[in-house]
């Protein structure tokens, strides 16, 4: 099968259709993997929920989405993340927020982990050094079926 991985779209219509039109132009693929983020700083973020729910796809949330709907404290957040996540949530419909809501913040598929961030803290970590990209090895259960 082949997927198309996207993320950190920050509600940026522009560019998701492009992304998507480029997935077209090369063959299409049987399922979109959406890793978080589609919401936050861009101006429609509702437009591009809308967009990528019409696609066939599967999708966990990010830090973004998540603060959008309430569900992170945003003194976590830069002064600017922080009022673009405010913004947000004013511009999203009540079925954006429970589609935001019901996202999962990993998901297990065949031998794939998906999450936002990292395995340890799915929607909120950043892996800066290799100790902490090491460490995290310890967090998958896929990988362990890859290497028996």
């Amino acid at each position: 099968m082949r997927y198309a991985i996207l993320a950190d779209i920050h509600a940026n219509l522009e560019a998701l259709e492009a992304v998507l039109q480029d997935i077209e132009d090369r063959g299409g693929v049987e399922e979109l993997w959406c890793l978080g983020d589609t919401v936050g700083y861009g101006p429609q973020p509702s437009e591009c929920l809308n967009k990528v729910k019409a696609e066939k796809h599967v999708a966990i949330a990010g830090n973004h989405d998540r603060a959008a709907i309430g569900r992170l404290d945003l003194s976590t957040f830069n002064p600017q993340a922080a009022a673009a996540a405010r913004w947000t949530a004013t511009q999203l419909s009540q079925e954006d927020k429970e589609y935001l809501s019901a996202l999962p913040l990993s998901l297990e598929i065949a031998d794939f982990t998906l999450v936002h961030g990292s395995p340890r803290e799915p929607v909120w970590e950043y892996l800066l050094t290799p100790e902490e990209a090491r460490d995290n090895f310890n967090y998958f259960s896929t990988i362990f079926r890859l290497v028996r």
